[in-house]
């Protein structure tokens, strides 16, 4: 995969893009958070460009941990922007499933993710809200 970040590129019209809060983006380009929860669901499946965006959730270290996962306990290491691609493979309504990632309750969605790749650094750039196509100047090819 290659992000090609010059100005005349492009967004592949098949790729969206997912601003995801630090340090859960990060745990997820990096293969470990494998499913990621939301209020909403949607039909799009396939390859969806992770963002960092600048919160930071301080459950995110604790749940890592638990895990047995290093190495994402403060914001200085995890960084922002955007950071790899995942595949989008399966969304369904939580029941009882997808631990130790999947949230339970009334109205949580799990986003089931696979094939993560991670860039070799972080691109910068601005997330947004909902699941969107990837900025002009960054283009995704797998």
């Amino acid at each position: 995969m290659t992000i090609d970040t010059t100005r005349s590129a492009r967004p592949t019209q098949s790729c969206r893009a997912l601003s995801v809060r630090r340090p859960w983006a990060n745990l997820i380009v990096a293969g470990y958070k494998t499913v990621e929860n939301r209020t909403w669901s949607t039909s799009y499946r396939g390859d969806l460009l992770i963002h960092a965006g600048k919160n930071w959730d301080h459950d995110g270290p604790i749940s890592a941990l638990a895990q047995g996962i290093v190495g994402f306990a403060s914001p200085g290491r995890c960084p922002g922007g955007y950071l790899g691609v995942v595949r989008l493979v399966d969304v369904h309504p939580a029941a009882g499933c997808c631990a130790p990632w999947g949230h339970q309750g009334p109205g949580v969605f799990h986003w089931v993710l696979t094939d993560a790749v991670e860039l070799a650094a972080p691109v910068p750039g601005p997330g947004r809200l909902g699941l969107y196509r990837p900025p002009a100047g960054i283009m995704v090819v797998r």
